[in-house]
């Protein structure tokens, strides 16, 4: 047989031809290139025709193949690897041994106790070897050393379910685990503990804000990384940057909880740590030398008189029921409803239900923090003056109908108003904390005092207080014997309707 009769009969006798090392993965024999010499045995061939025991050279032609047939190579499976098991792992137990001199008898230490050493193995993260350890165990026993071993290992974890865990586990950096962590906050799926409620989108922005500043430290740390001393080094800088012991407090623990909020399908956390808030260095608050700024009742009179229209009324109306700012931009006008928050035909109870935040209502602070407030008469005349004719709507609301926006306040009238004043700046909750101060000052109960406030009592629940907080007569008597606690000034004559000048221009005037 010719070489070019053998080269015609590989073509057609070989359909494909296997590559060493890929199991299953045939390429066809027109992907080689023409004119390449192969080295092979022919079976067709007779015996004749070759030596025995020698090899046959031959010469792949030219075949009119399709181009994307020449060019279509099929992928290569790739090597599985098995991955890390705590039931197939051998050597974590660890084992003792002694230097080579003191093996041979070589030493000079007494007999049975030459220094031991135990050594074991350490997972790595990332890595699918394991790293080898070495300590010392003194110079003891055999059985003392085996022992002091395994208790070391025992100690440290080293061979633990959760360990073993940890560190096989994919590699998460806080910012990735601090973004499901509030997304999960944000879609309900992750609740208050104590309650099992949904977070409060004010709690919420306030975690925004602490995962932000954490995001510039250790946003690229692995979870694995971040303990003690990670935590340390966080409060050494939130004191570098002068921020507050309540406000480290928060950071640190909102650290905490994004870590603790890994767990594995079972519920148990996969990274549990031991926090050592003495050797972080975490402050402790003290009540004392918080920020709480009040005011006293003549400030609060120079404020309301600095102040006019329907900031005026809304200040009197904090300073004079120790509603919080969002309770009182909620109130509406109207007939009762458990579903918001109303007051009453005379103003002199407020029916907390519900809250303002950044222009959404929503569920008040607290359960506590949902209660009938009254107030004296003089208080009520003047929201009863200030709501005029409107039977519906928000009490204290723009021109267009919606809710006051508490930052707007505060910005427009409330700090250029104690700047004018030469008062130290503060918030809304001055007036709360005045008020809070009148009632203390009376005879009357705590109990009354808290529900009033919207505090959490014990004795709240309680049959005889439950039937005290539900005398409407008994609790409008000890408003009226109360009293403001401070002088309250009349309303203008230029309020209109909205609180606002009644001289005002048509919307046809605006657009023009």
């Amino acid at each position: 047989m010719s070489t070019g009769t053998k080269s015609e009969a590989l073509t057609a006798n070989s359909q494909s031809v296997c590559l060493r090392g890929t199991l299953g993965t045939k390429h066809s024999p027109s992907l080689l290139a023409p004119g390449r010499p192969i080295t092979g045995s022919s079976s067709d061939s007779s015996p004749g025709d070759t030596e025995p025991g020698t090899r046959a050279r031959y010469r792949v032609e030219s075949t009119p193949e399709p181009q994307a047939r020449r060019d279509i190579l099929a992928v290569a499976t790739p090597i599985r690897r098995r991955g890390k098991s705590m039931s197939r792992r051998i050597g974590q137990n660890g084992n003792v041994f002694v230097k080579p001199k003191c093996k041979n008898g070589r030493c000079n230490h007494k007999k049975g106790l030459c220094p031991k050493y135990g050594r074991y193995w350490v997972d790595q993260l990332g890595q699918h070897e394991r790293l080898r350890k070495v300590i010392s165990l003194g110079e003891v026993t055999q059985t003392m050393a085996e022992r002091k071993l395994r208790d070391y290992i025992r100690e440290t974890q080293v061979d633990s379910p959760e360990t073993f865990e940890e560190v096989t586990s994919p590699t998460t950096t806080f910012k990735q685990q601090a973004q499901w962590w509030l997304d999960e906050m944000r879609a309900g799926r992750i609740v208050s503990r104590r309650k099992r409620k949904p977070i409060k989108p004010a709690t919420l922005a306030g975690y925004e804000a602490a995962v932000n500043w954490l995001n510039q430290i250790i946003g690229e740390t692995p979870l694995v990384d971040i303990k003690n001393e990670v935590a340390k080094q966080l409060v050494i800088k939130m004191r570098a940057a002068n921020l507050s012991d309540k406000t480290i407090v928060n950071y640190i623990h909102v650290l905490q909880s994004v870590i603790a909020s890994v767990v594995n399908d079972e519920g148990e956390q996969v990274h549990p740590r031991t926090w050592n808030s003495h050797f972080i260095g975490l402050p402790v608050v003290n009540p004392k030398k918080q920020n709480r700024p009040t005011r006293t009742a003549k400030e609060i009179e120079k404020i309301l008189a600095a102040v006019a229209g329907r900031y005026r009324v809304l200040y009197a109306l904090l300073a004079g029921s120790g509603l919080r700012i969002g309770e009182a931009l909620a109130i509406r006008l109207g007939p009762l409803s458990d579903e918001y928050s109303k007051i009453s035909d005379d103003c002199s109870t407020i029916y907390i239900r519900q809250a303002i935040w950044r222009g959404k209502e929503q569920d008040p602070k607290t359960d506590a923090a949902v209660r009938d407030v009254d107030v004296p008469k003089e208080l009520a005349a003047l929201l009863s003056e200030f709501a005029g004719d409107r039977k519906e709507g928000f009490l204290f609301c723009s021109a267009s109908g919606k809710p006051l926006s508490a930052r707007n306040i505060v910005r427009d009238n409330l700090h250029p108003a104690l700047l004018a004043l030469k008062q130290p700046r503060a918030g809304f909750h001055c007036f709360r904390r005045f008020r809070e101060s009148v009632l203390q000052m009376s005879d009357a109960r705590n109990l009354l005092v808290d529900y009033w406030m919207g505090h959490e009592n014990r004795e709240m629940g309680t049959r005889y207080a439950k039937q005290l907080i539900e005398n409407i007569q008994w609790r409008k008597e000890w408003a009226e014997k109360i009293g403001l606690g401070f002088k309250l000034p009349t309303l203008e004559s230029s309020v209109g309707l909205l609180g606002l000048p009644k001289q005002q221009k048509s919307k046809l005037e605006k657009v023009a």
